[in-house]
């Protein structure tokens, strides 16, 4: 397990490294937004996978449980959304090499060591973060009569924007699908027992 996690996570961070794949994700805004960002974040999880299986990470005497790891994350994310910083991230070398490091180390493996431990409180009011925060950068993306990123055309950060809204309204039906046809005798069982 840790072989093949290592493997993914490291092979995926090489694949998005290399310049003809970088080149082609960072070409277009929704590219950069919608699948480089991500797969960063997806190669620090796989990593954070197999750190999982190297060290015993389910230490529960933590106040926190997990809350600082994904916190982190948040932040880190969040950060990198910001259209200074994609602009900073194309212009700027050591901002590029800034945004490989920081999404993999700093949101991906938190991410992963550290959702599980998570109260479901918790978890759900980092969706209802998520869904908060990709409704309102789709607005800002599609009624702002200027660029917000230099590097990108205005009809690119409309599309991104629609993107976004697209990814909230999907969010929010799989939630309110969960929510009446999900299985909750189990949830229930288990808070009689205690």
């Amino acid at each position: 397990m840790f072989k093949r996690d290592a493997t993914l996570g490291t092979g995926l961070f090489i694949l998005l490294a290399l310049p003809p794949v970088k080149q082609l994700m960072e070409s277009h805004m929704v590219g950069q937004m919608i699948i480089q960002l991500p797969l960063l974040v997806l190669a620090g999880f796989f990593m954070g996978e197999a750190i999982k299986t190297k060290i015993s990470v389910e230490n529960n005497n933590s106040k926190l449980n997990g809350v600082a790891g994904i916190l982190l994350a948040l932040f880190t994310i969040t950060y990198w959304m910001l259209p200074r910083a994609v602009d900073a991230s194309l212009n700027d070398v050591v901002f590029g090499i800034l945004k490989y490091s920081t999404l993999p180390l700093l949101a991906g493996i938190p991410i992963s060591l550290c959702w599980k431990r998570l109260h479901p409180l918790w978890k759900s009011f980092i969706w209802a973060n998520n869904i908060s925060m990709f409704g309102v950068y789709g607005w800002l993306y599609i009624i702002s009569p200027v660029r917000l990123c230099n590097n990108y055309l205005l009809g690119q950060q409309v599309l991104l924007g629609q993107i976004f809204l697209l990814i909230t309204a999907l969010i929010i039906l799989y939630f309110i699908f969960r929510s009446f046809v999900g299985d909750h005798r189990a949830n229930y069982i288990v808070s009689e027992e205690n």
